[in-house]
C-alpha cells in the first residue's frame, strides 16, 4: 500500500523529471533556449559539450536519442525549428498531448528517455563508481521504474550492464531525516554518495561538464522521509557564459538553454519546482555535482503565485 500511494504522488511529477505548476504567470523573464531540430544547432552544441570534456562517443548517443525524438513527434509538439530563440516567460509551451499521443503510437511499450537517462548518457565517463562492487540496486524502486522499463525496452541499448548499476548507484533514493533544513538533506546526499564511492572527476574544474541536480524531499510519513534527483541536467561553458542541457521529461522535449550565470539556472528551475505552500516536506534544492550549487536560492517568484 505504501508502495502504491507513493507511486500515486510521484508518478504525476518528478519521477519522469515532469515539471510542476511554474509560478512566473505573472512575470515576464526572458529564456533563450532550442530544442536541437536543426544541424547547425547540434554540431553547435556537440563542440561545447566535447570542449567539455564528454566523450565524442557519449555525445553521438546524446544526439541519436534527441533524433529520435524530434523526428517522432515532428512539427506537431511546438518545437523551435532552428537556432535558439528567446521568449517572456520561464516556461516554453509544447503541445504535450500531441506529443503523447503520437509518441504512444509509435512506441506502445517504451516511454522514450528522460532527464537521467539523458544526464546519465552524456556524463557517464565523467563520473566513477566503485569497480570491487556492485551496487543493490531495489528493483521495486518506487522513483526509478520507468527508468528501468525504458532501460529494459530501449530500441537501442546505450549503456553496458556496468553502467546500468551505476546508473542506479547514482540515482537511487537517500534515506533522510524530518526536517526542512536544507543543510542537513545535502549532507545526507553527500555522505550517501561517499558511501557509494560516487566521485565526479572534473568536480573543481570550471571548463568542464557538470552535473546539475534538483533534489526533492519526499515525505511519506513523518518517519518516512527521502531524498531524489526529481530533475537533472549537464551544464557546460558556452560563449563565455553557460549552457544547461536537459529532457524536461519522458515525453518532453530535449532543451538547451542559455544562462548568464548560476543564479539564473537556479531561477529557472526552482520556477518549475519550489511551488508548493506550506507543505512538510523541505523544498528542492539544486546541487552541482556533489555540491550545493553556487547561486543557489529558494524560487524569488513564488509569492507572485499567491497574488
Amino acid at each position: 500500500m505504501k508502495k502504491l500511494i507513493l507511486i500515486a504522488i510521484l508518478s504525476l511529477g518528478a519521477i519522469s523529471c515532469e515539471q510542476k505548476k511554474a509560478t512566473t504567470e505573472k512575470t515576464s523573464i526572458p529564456l533563450t533556449y532550442s530544442n536541437l531540430v536543426d544541424t547547425a544547432t547540434q554540431e553547435e552544441v556537440q563542440k561545447a559539450l566535447i570542449a567539455a570534456g564528454i566523450a565524442e562517443q557519449n555525445v553521438t548517443s546524446f544526439l541519436e536519442s534527441v533524433a529520435l525524438f524530434n523526428q517522432t513527434v515532428g512539427d506537431k509538439a511546438g518545437l523551435v525549428p532552428k537556432g535558439f530563440v528567446t521568449i517572456d516567460s520561464l516556461l516554453p509551451k509544447y503541445d504535450e498531448v500531441a506529443i503523447q499521443n503520437i509518441w504512444t503510437a509509435k512506441y506502445p511499450m517504451f516511454q522514450g528517455y528522460n532527464c537521467r537517462l539523458t544526464s546519465f548518457t552524456l556524463l557517464r565517463d565523467l563520473i566513477t563508481f566503485p569497480a570491487d562492487k556492485k551496487f543493490a540496486s531495489k528493483e521495486e524502486d518506487e522513483v526509478l521504474f520507468i527508468d528501468r522499463e525504458s532501460l529494459h525496452n530501449t530500441p537501442k541499448k546505450f549503456f553496458t550492464p556496468e553502467e546500468e548499476n551505476n546508473f542506479f548507484t547514482l540515482f537511487t533514493e537517500v534515506p533522510t531525516t524530518n526536517t526542512k533544513d536544507i543543510n542537513t538533506h545535502l549532507q545526507a546526499m553527500q555522505q550517501a554518495w561517499k558511501e557509494r564511492g560516487i566521485n565526479f572527476r572534473y568536480k573543481n574544474d570550471p571548463t568542464k561538464a557538470s552535473l546539475i541536480s534538483a533534489v526533492f524531499h519526499s515525505q511519506i510519513t513523518p518517519e518516512e522521509n527521502t531524498l531524489f534527483v526529481g530533475h537533472v541536467g549537464v551544464l557546460v561553458p558556452f560563449e563565455g557564459k553557460l549552457l544547461f542541457i536537459e529532457k524536461l521529461a519522458f515525453q518532453e522535449p530535449y532543451q538547451a538553454i542559455k544562462f548568464a550565470n548560476r543564479t539564473e539556472l537556479s531561477d529557472y528551475l526552482m520556477n518549475r519546482y519550489d511551488v508548493e505552500w506550506e507543505q512538510p516536506n523541505a523544498i528542492p534544492f539544486i546541487m552541482e555535482n556533489d555540491a550545493l550549487m553556487e547561486g543557489y536560492r529558494p524560487n524569488p517568484y513564488k509569492k507572485e503565485q499567491r497574488l
